[in-house]
C-alpha cells in the first residue's frame, strides 16, 4: 500500500516540554488508523504539526510526497487535509450552513468570504447547493439556517465532520469525534466515520480516548506516550503490547 501522509523524525518542543521526539509514522493511501495515548502524550500536537497550526523544529511531513512544511497552514487544506478538533471550532456568527460552505473555500473561484459577502452570486449558489447536499448527507437538513451555538454538542460535531469533507480531502484528521458524547450516541459516530472510509475511501486518522471506540474501528492503531511512539500495529496486538499497558495505567516511562 502506497504511503500518503509520510511523518519522519517530528520534534516539537514547548520551552523546555518535548511535546514530541522523533516521531515517525507512515499512514497508506485509504487506510484508518487510530492514535492513541494517555493525557499529554502529544496526539493533538502532532495534527497540530500536521497542519501548520504548530512549526516543529525538527522533521518532515508529507503528503503524496508534498512537503507541507513549506505551506502556510491555509495551503494544507489546499493540498486536500481536513480536520476536527477535540472542542468544536464552529464560526459562532454563521448558520450550520454557511460553516459548512466556509469549509468549500478552497474550491471556490471566488473564495468563500467573497461569495458571503455577495461578491459572487453564483459562486455563493454553488456552494450552498455543496453544503445542503452534505447536510442532507449527515442528516443535518432541518438545522441548516440555525446557529451552531444552538444545538445539541453531538450535533456540532456532526457539522464539524460535514465542514472537514466539504474541503474534498484526502486526508481527514479527527481529534476526539466521540468526545462528549453520550454513551447511546458513540456506536453512531463509529458507523459513521466506517461509512465515510468506505464510500469515499478516504484516508482517516482518529485521535481518540475513548479505547474501546478507537480499538473496534481501526485494523491499525498506532500509541504515543510523552511524544514518544511506543506501539504500531495491528489493534488486538496493540492493546496488549506491556508498553501500552502500563503507559495507560500510569505506570510508563
Amino acid at each position: 500500500m502506497a504511503a500518503l501522509l509520510e511523518v519522519s523524525g517530528l520534534t516539537m518542543r514547548f520551552g523546555g516540554v518535548t511535546a514530541l521526539a522523533g516521531v515517525d509514522l507512515a499512514v497508506g493511501e485509504g487506510e484508518l488508523v487510530g492514535l492513541i495515548g494517555p493525557n499529554g502524550a502529544g496526539k493533538s500536537t502532532l495534527f497540530d504539526c500536521l497542519t501548520r497550526r504548530c512549526a516543529p523544529q525538527e522533521g518532515r511531513v508529507l503528503l503524496a510526497g508534498e512537503d507541507l512544511a513549506r505551506l502556510p497552514a491555509h495551503g494544507v487544506a489546499g493540498h486536500g487535509v481536513g480536520r476536527t478538533f477535540q472542542n468544536t471550532a464552529l464560526f459562532p456568527g454563521l448558520s450550520v450552513r454557511e460553516n459548512v460552505m466556509a469549509g468549500a473555500h478552497r474550491h471556490g473561484r471566488a473564495g468563500f468570504w467573497a461569495a458571503a459577502l455577495g461578491l459572487a452570486a453564483g459562486e455563493e449558489r454553488r456552494l450552498r447547493g455543496a453544503a445542503d447536499a452534505l447536510l442532507a448527507r449527515f442528516g443535518l437538513d432541518e438545522y441548516a439556517d440555525h446557529p451552531p451555538e444552538a444545538l445539541p454538542y453531538g450535533t456540532t460535531k456532526l457539522v464539524e465532520i460535514a465542514r472537514a469533507l466539504a474541503s474534498g480531502p484526502r486526508l481527514l484528521l479527527l481529534d476526539e469525534p466521540a468526545g462528549g458524547l453520550a454513551p447511546a450516541e458513540v456506536p453512531a459516530f463509529a458507523g459513521l466515520i466506517r461509512r465515510l472510509h468506505a464510500e469515499r475511501r478516504l484516508t482517516i486518522v482518529v485521535v481518540e480516548h475513548h479505547l474501546d471506540f478507537v480499538l473496534s474501528l481501526c485494523r491499525r492503531i498506532v500509541c504515543l506516550e510523552r511524544g514518544h511512539k511506543i506501539a504500531d500495529g495491528p489493534a488486538e496486538a496493540v492493546r496488549r503490547d506491556p508498553a501500552v499497558v502500563a503507559a495507560f495505567l500510569g505506570t510508563g516511562r
